[in-house]
């Protein structure tokens, strides 16, 4: 049984070992370790300090998230649905009432998001109380309490992302809109619940805490990952102009506002094999930007995980955009390590069935638990701008 130790200011605690749960969700690799293999988190009901959730895979074998994709045939559509990515949409209001479309062509390079924009994912801490502030709460209305440290909260400047793992089960929360409360309550918008034993994505038509209805957890770049230089999972990605109205699976929702031929959220894009990661430049100054040995290295680990399972679009941003864990990865990377890569330089793999968003009258609808009253809002990328 191992103990995990605890998160930033409260490191210096002792965690007593009073209790212990296993997190049996996240088994399993391609390299043929043993699925049995145990992740215990051992956790002090009354401490205040959470614990680090355990760098396992999540969900099941078959899922999209793990599954390699290094020999897989190309998309006949891949080169056009790419340059359409490039395509950052923005409505432009006149004086008088009158509005206008704007489409910027995007060339910046390749961004990964570690503090703003990004998810913080917590485990353990001490009960509290969540509470929705609408009437629609996605999964919400049957959760009213869960452990929830008191050193990590969710940031409303950002879409208030929040992911919490419940130490009980194998099951992880997102939530969308969320911050702490004056009175330690964590209030939100829409939950959305996990089974980490599940395929990592819901039925067409149900919406999350993402725009494209996928985990918000799913596809970060996590700490022990980089230190190990060893990613065996699909990464999240987020493009300037995804499809508007058009989503295919993983994906069950969209909230893409490009050309409807281009790429569409749930997409899954890799790098090409004869991609050689070219040294980052500062977009503003043009001047090259030097690595460190640990950021080459990490940079190196990324990139082969990009060629091996390759990323799946989640959600519109400012510039092409990955996601690594709030709070525990800044330390380690800068994000500006991939700016020498581009949208052009990944293709997409064969699409599946297009599903319309909102569905057309011949489409066959799930009916969701419940949907929120407004759809999550996408993800600026670190650099500030808002969609």
């Amino acid at each position: 049984m191992s103990t995990h130790r605890i998160r930033r200011t409260h490191r210096v605690a002792a965690l007593v070992a009073v209790g212990s749960v296993l997190l049996a969700g996240c088994a399993g690799t391609d390299s043929g370790a043993d699925p049995s293999d145990e992740v215990v988190v051992t956790v002090d009901p009354t401490a205040t300090a959470g614990v680090v959730v355990p760098e396992r895979r999540f969900f099941n074998d078959s899922s999209p998230w793990n599954r390699r994709i290094d020999t897989s045939r190309v998309d006949a559509r891949s080169d056009q649905m790419i340059q359409f990515a490039h395509e950052r949409v923005g409505v432009i209001e006149r004086p008088g009432g009158t509005s206008f479309i704007r489409r910027n062509f995007v060339e910046d390079g390749l961004y990964i998001n570690t503090v703003r924009w990004t998810v913080p994912v917590v485990a353990g801490g001490r009960p509290t109380s969540l509470v929705c502030r609408q009437l629609v709460c996605g999964d919400g209305a049957d959760t009213t309490v869960l452990n929830i440290p008191d050193d990590v909260d969710p940031d409303p400047r950002y879409d208030g992302w929040y992911t919490v793992f419940d130490t009980s089960a194998s099951v992880a929360y997102d939530l969308w809109r969320a911050r702490r409360e004056s009175d330690d309550t964590i209030s939100y918008n829409y939950m959305r619940k996990w089974d980490l034993n599940g395929p990592g994505y819901s039925e067409p038509w149900t919406e999350g805490a993402r725009g494209s209805g996928l985990p918000l957890f799913a596809g970060l770049i996590r700490p022990g990952e980089l230190e190990s230089g060893e990613i065996q999972h699909a990464l999240a990605i987020s493009v300037p102009g995804p499809a508007a109205g058009i989503f295919v699976q993983p994906a069950s929702s969209t909230d893409g506002n490009g050309r409807t031929r281009s790429l569409p959220e749930g997409a899954r894009i890799r790098l090409k094999r004869d991609v050689v990661l070219p040294a980052p430049r500062d977009p503003r100054t043009g001047k090259l930007i030097k690595l460190t040995k640990q950021q080459q290295r990490l940079a190196d680990a990324i990139v082969a995980c990009l060629r091996t399972y390759g990323a799946i679009v989640v959600d519109r941003a400012a510039v092409p955009t990955l996601y690594a864990q709030r709070d525990v990865t800044d330390g380690l990377i800068r994000g500006n390590e991939l700016q020498g890569l581009t949208l052009d330089d990944f293709e997409v793999l064969p699409l599946g069935t297009r599903y319309h968003y909102p569905p057309e009258e011949d489409e066959t609808v799930v009916v969701p638990s419940e949907s929120p009253t407004v759809p999550p809002s996408s993800s600026p990328t670190e650099g500030g701008a808002v969609q």
